[in-house]
């Protein structure tokens, strides 16, 4: 039964984090710097976001099976589609006739998205099921280099950034933000989500007493 509760988070916070993207996007501030170059791609091509970045992904599962040298997690298709599915979802329905003209409406939707993708992002990435590959790309490199998940996202999100521009996406003061903020708000996030992990986690072994 904790399985699937852990489920249902897990689902929680993939939602949430694509309901993040997608204010972000819809602010006008600027896109996140990952969701720059689907965003860019979808202006040249007769495709969604959406349907971009499960193709991105999917590319990206295959480069992180070579960095890890262990066979492709084709498990983390799951997230992938589910992920490109509600972004789209978000984007082109939910949020698709909503205007965000005034200055103050702009930000606190920006704010909002980016709070909800940094604690929808940490909170799945808590349980045991399959993680997308631009986040498992991010705990990799985290191992590899020793730094921290905040420092790892910021360099990369940076240069994800610059390939947006080059394509045409509109990177603005809010892609800065994200790039720059993200990264320490999913590990504030991250540690505060602890909780989900212990419900899956062995207990530590009780001491015997002498």
């Amino acid at each position: 039964m904790k399985y699937l509760y852990l489920f249902i988070i897990y689902l929680a916070g993939l939602t949430v984090s694509s309901l993040g993207l997608a204010l972000i996007i819809q602010s006008g501030l600027g896109v996140g710097p990952g969701d720059s170059i689907a965003v860019g791609l979808s202006m040249h091509l007769p495709v969604t976001v959406g349907s971009v970045m499960i193709v991105a992904f999917v590319i990206l599962l295959l480069v992180n099976a070579w960095l890890e040298k262990k066979r492709p997690q084709f498990e983390s298709l799951i997230p992938i589609i589910i992920r490109g599915r509600t972004v789209d979802i978000f984007l082109y329905g939910l949020l698709a006739d909503m205007n965000y003209d005034i200055w103050w409406a702009q930000w606190g939707i920006f704010s909002l998205g980016l709070i909800a993708t940094a604690v929808g992002v940490a909170v799945y990435l808590r349980t045991p099921f399959p993680r997308i590959p631009l986040d498992h790309f991010m705990m990799i490199m985290n191992e590899k280099t020793n730094q921290s998940k905040s420092s790892v996202r910021i360099f990369t999100e940076s240069g994800m950034a610059l390939v947006g521009f080059l394509l045409g996406a509109p990177v603005g003061i809010g892609t800065l933000i994200v790039a720059l903020l993200l990264g320490p708000f999913i590990q504030w996030s991250y540690h505060l989500s602890r909780p989900v992990a212990l419900l899956w986690s062995d207990p530590p072994p009780k001491k015997q007493k002498a």
